[in-house]
């Protein structure tokens, strides 16, 4: 029996019978299994009183977080953005990069990864999310080198190539969420928290090029959409492509006006607090 590790593109026909892709569920069973431990261990040490306590808000963020993870990486969305829609490609990158690492991070706690701080295996991590600046640089490369259609005509095909850019995307899009942080830190300045707005502005400007070529170029980029076939009638790889661009464009603009706000109002609360206007 053909058994397929990870979802990549493949010169077979489309079907919407399901396909089980048991990497992608050993990965995310043991992302949900990892937190739980987490949650257990910081509970145990909350009770002792060396620990904070995980809130409800906290658990919910990273189990969307963890669910919508799975979503856009099984069947059938990580089948159909692996080699027949580069509109459903699209979707998967925004989604990681401005829904899921966001949850994701907002659903781990200080203390839940208080103990690992001097692993050897944290270190480098925790190198990376203490420079926003090279996390910012990092996320915009990251999506430079992915879309370039050279390399990903290479990649989409193997399997291991498909699971190389899934884990690239969530990966530099949590190092970059986790580097900008929270803007109810009381110890950042303001200048610190205006930079933090900056960097979240900066994201949407390098996918504007992309989307752009995407969009209005008269010919597909990509031979791995342009050749595979189609999963809807009367839609062609160049209008799948043109698609794609929109969700760039349109998809990437609420979602980070949205994240824009929530900071904003987050950096205005604590200003005032801090000010002492606010009890």
């Amino acid at each position: 029996m053909d058994v397929n590790w990870w979802c990549s593109a493949r010169p077979i026909s489309w079907t919407w019978d399901p396909q089980f892709f048991p990497g992608i569920w050993i990965v995310m069973l043991c992302i949900i299994g990892s937190y739980f431990f987490l949650c257990k261990k910081n509970s145990k040490n909350y009770f002792s009183g060396s620990g904070e306590k995980v809130s409800h808000r906290q658990k919910l963020s990273f189990f969307l977080g963890w669910l919508l993870l799975w979503v856009m990486t099984d069947w059938p969305i990580g089948v159909l953005g692996s080699g027949y829609l580069l509109s459903a490609h699209m979707l998967q990158y925004v989604t990681y990069s401005l829904v899921i690492a966001p949850l994701l991070v907002g659903g781990v706690s200080n203390s839940m990864l208080s103990s690992y701080r001097n692993r050897w295996f944290v270190f480098p991590f925790q190198v990376l999310i203490t420079r926003p600046f090279i996390c910012f640089v990092t996320f915009n490369i990251v999506l430079a080198i992915t879309h370039i259609p050279y390399f990903t005509d290479i990649l989409k095909p193997l399997q291991l190539g498909q699971m190389l850019i899934d884990i690239l995307w969530i990966s530099v899009a949590i190092a970059f969420w986790a580097a900008i942080g929270s803007f109810d830190d009381q110890s950042d300045t303001s200048l610190a928290r205006a930079q933090k707005l900056l960097y979240i502005i900066g994201i949407t400007l390098l996918p504007t090029i992309p989307g752009a070529f995407f969009v209005f170029s008269d010919f597909p980029l990509y031979t791995t959409y342009e050749f595979a076939t189609r999963v809807f009638d009367g839609i062609s790889a160049r209008d799948d492509q043109m698609y794609a661009g929109l969700i760039m464009w349109m998809g990437m603009t609420p979602i980070l006006l949205i994240r824009l706000a929530m900071a904003f109002f987050s950096w205005s609360e604590s200003e005032s607090k801090r000010a002492g206007n606010i009890d």
